[in-house]
């Protein structure tokens, strides 16, 4: 009997499966089917019987209910940069390893969090918006200022942490690091400063957040935060929308603490047509897309199909997020 690959849901739009994904799996028994599941009964319908399942999206899908009623599921894979649309706590509990791809997209989200990160400084987004309207309004260009020279404050020195630290190196800009996980021996590649995150707050120009979205990083920068903010910074988000508290976040731009942002990612997406977001010219709002590239999607597939291939074949997949469940999976 054949094993298989379930994909439950997945962005049609840009990140839909390639097409060489069944083929390549069938080579070695294993059956590759695709779904987009919108409900805990379309996932128990669709891989009910799947011996690894796979989501796209960030919709949380995969809940503790539903991998309880996934009695074949071995692994579950987020395919992507992140694991939070997977509950990995009751999956580990079940048995049930869980992975995920974070190195199928780091340059092209570095890339995007540097374009944010310069579109928010200069003001691109408004400056473009007054010209098509026919106003050559070059007093909306204020206030800026130039990042040579200037404090970049970096939220997690993971795989896209330090590709953006490795792009500003051309600035020449004092990098400063909050991650609880690493050393200052490895920030120290980066030229860059480890210290508390209410240092980063007090000192930074400019802020990049690339942590993960965990419980202890859920509103990391909530009102407390802003307040000890610098008036007059960057921020840039391109990890995960519940990381910054979305009404602190408009409170501190009316106020000034933050003069213009550049944000992917959002609390709720799609973004509500009610958000107090569209109403503040001063942030460049893209619609969660830095990871999009037709180099990443491909990479995101292959790490995908040789996470499959590893767990079918009874080794420990890579990128492991619950080393834990070794002891007791299934």
């Amino acid at each position: 009997m054949s094993s298989e690959v379930i994909l439950i849901d997945y962005d049609s739009a840009l990140l839909a499966p390639e097409g060489w994904e069944a083929e390549y799996l069938a080579e070695l028994r294993i059956v590759w089917r695709t779904f987009q599941c919108r409900s805990a009964e379309e996932v128990l319908a669709a891989a009910k019987d799947a011996e690894v399942v796979v989501i796209q999206t960030t919709v949380p899908l995969l809940t503790g209910a539903v991998l309880a009623q996934l009695p074949n599921c071995r692994c579950a894979v987020r395919a992507g940069a992140g694991y939070d649309s997977i509950d990995y706590v009751a999956a580990t509990e079940l048995g049930i390893m869980v992975s995920y791809t974070p190195t199928y997209c780091t340059g092209v989200v570095a890339d995007h969090a540097m374009a944010l990160l310069l579109a928010a400084n200069r003001h691109i987004a408004r400056l473009d918006a007054a010209v098509r309207q026919g106003r050559f309004a070059r007093a909306l260009a204020a206030p800026t200022r130039s990042l040579q020279g200037a404090t970049l404050g970096i939220i997690g020195l993971g795989r896209i942490g330090s590709a953006v630290a490795q792009r500003m190196q051309g600035w020449n800009p004092t990098l400063l690091v909050y991650d609880p996980y690493i050393t200052q021996e490895y920030a120290d590649g980066f030229h860059a400063r480890l210290v508390s995150l209410e240092e980063l707050l007090q000192s930074a120009d400019m802020i990049s957040v690339h942590c993960p979205l965990t419980p202890e990083t859920f509103h990391l920068l909530d009102w407390d935060q802003f307040k000890l903010m610098k008036p007059g910074m960057v921020l840039v988000n391109t990890a995960r929308g519940p990381i910054i508290h979305e009404q602190a976040l408009v409170q501190a731009i009316q106020d000034y603490i933050v003069r213009s942002a550049g944000l992917d990612v959002f609390e709720k997406e799609p973004l509500p047509a009610n958000s107090p977001l569209y109403q503040l010219d001063r942030i460049t709002l893209t619609p969660h897309i830095s990871a999009t590239s037709p180099e990443a999607r491909h990479n995101l597939y292959v790490l995908v199909c040789e996470l499959a291939r590893d767990v079918i074949n009874g080794k420990v997949p890579p990128f492991l997020v619950n080393p834990e469940v070794l002891t007791h999976r299934r």
